[in-house]
């Protein structure tokens, strides 16, 4: 571009009355090395208009590599199975098991603990738990964390 075209560049962009693609031209001018001696002082106006439009130097686009978008996709992959096995086993409710009491015929198993003592209260306890499968308490330990 002539010096004239530039000048009438310069009035219009100074009244904002240019379009992008002026302005673009402008900015290119600028940043040349045969810029008229009148028009210097303008010199680092533009380049800085030119600097914050992103016209200046454009940014170098970084691409990801592969092996990190392999790693991300595996640990979406684990992280979603961990939840999902979370609420898989927690999100069930274990039944309450039937207890297996084994009796012999000269020995009735008491319904119900019977005694005034507190020894014949806690011997009668022990017993009961004694006759608990081994699996009792940890189910019943997971029913009541689970309603807590």
């Amino acid at each position: 571009m002539n010096e004239t075209n530039i000048r009438q560049l310069m009035e219009r962009f100074l009244n904002a009355e240019t379009t992008l693609e002026e302005e673009q031209v402008l900015y290119e001018y600028f940043q040349g090395d045969d810029i008229a001696d009148d028009l210097k002082p303008y010199r680092e106006a533009f380049q800085g208009f030119a600097a914050v439009s992103g016209i200046d130097k454009p940014m170098p686009q970084r691409q990801t590599p592969a092996w990190v978008i392999v790693l991300r996709t595996v640990t979406s992959m684990a992280a979603i199975f961990l939840v999902g096995l979370f609420f898989f086993v927690n999100g069930e409710t274990p039944e309450a098991p039937q207890l297996v009491t084994t009796t012999t015929a000269t020995e009735p198993v008491p319904t119900f603990c019977e005694g005034s003592t507190p020894r014949e209260i806690y011997m009668c306890y022990m017993e009961r738990k004694r006759e608990q499968p081994s699996t009792y308490s940890l189910i019943k330990k997971r029913i009541y964390e689970s309603q807590y």
